[in-house]
């Protein structure tokens, strides 16, 4: 029994094979089109890292060198302060070192009171004493240009050639040996440095007197001081601040003809 209409050709009932786009001959089939889209992804994942993701971490890292750098040009700066405020201060050790030492040597303005600091001292011993047969007195005080002058010859060392001169002064006191001693040692207070040489006392002989009593026995009281006449140099050292020049040898002066008028 047949019914119209329901008779069907052999193959009508099946499926077409669907049709897939080409590239360049190759079926983008779904693997072959989710294969290219994970190569895809993959290339821009590479692009997005070489031009962003690593332009940035190499960003990164010349900033943290950078920074490195500046941290360790501020710790220099801090150690060459440090450095310079040590040196700084060792130049003001020096140079108070130096003004101490200077100061224990004479100057012009206390040489030129150096006789009135001796003529003091001299005096100091004859306080309470009216009678002036028995008064110290400063006899001499004069300076002696022969042996003045800069020091080259090495008596006070090499090192302080030309770099310190010396005054010499003839000095003579009178009066008896207590007298003379504390002058002496007086004047080794003063603050210059002085030094005393050739040093030589000499008894005066006409204090050299003896009191007898009506019995020629010596007198218990009354007996004349005996007095010494002291003569000595006194050397002052002078810094020298700018070392003296050596004499240059002398030239023949030449001849000019003065030019016509």
């Amino acid at each position: 029994m047949t019914y119209g209409g329901d008779f069907m050709t052999v193959g009508e009932g099946r499926d077409e094979t669907p049709t897939y786009p080409k590239v360049f001959g190759v079926s983008i089939t779904p693997t072959v089109g989710a294969i290219l889209l994970t190569l895809l992804g993959a290339v821009v994942a590479y692009l997005l890292w070489a031009n962003l993701v690593q332009g940035t971490l190499q960003r990164n890292r010349e900033l943290k060198a950078d920074i490195a750098a500046k941290e360790q040009q501020l710790l220099n700066q801090e150690e060459t302060q440090k450095q310079i405020a040590a040196a700084r201060t060792r130049l003001q050790e020096a140079q108070q070192l130096q003004a101490d030492v200077r100061s224990l040597f004479a100057s012009e303005d206390s040489l030129n009171t150096l006789l009135l600091d001796i003529n003091e001292r001299v005096q100091s011993v004859n306080a309470g004493i009216t009678d002036p047969a028995r008064r110290a007195t400063l006899a001499r005080f004069d300076l002696n240009t022969e042996e003045s002058g800069l020091i080259t010859d090495g008596s006070l060392g090499g090192q302080v050639n030309n770099q310190l001169e010396r005054r010499v002064y003839d000095v003579e006191i009178r009066g008896t040996f207590p007298q003379t001693q504390s002058i002496i040692r007086n004047i080794e207070r003063l603050q210059p440095l002085l030094v005393v040489s050739d040093l030589n006392s000499s008894l005066d002989a006409t204090s050299q007197r003896i009191v007898l009593d009506d019995r020629g026995r010596l007198t218990p009281t009354g007996q004349p001081d005996t007095r010494i006449t002291t003569t000595f140099k006194l050397a002052a050292l002078v810094p020298v601040d700018t070392p003296a020049p050596t004499a240059a040898p002398e030239t023949p002066a030449e001849t000019t003809t003065p030019p016509a008028q």
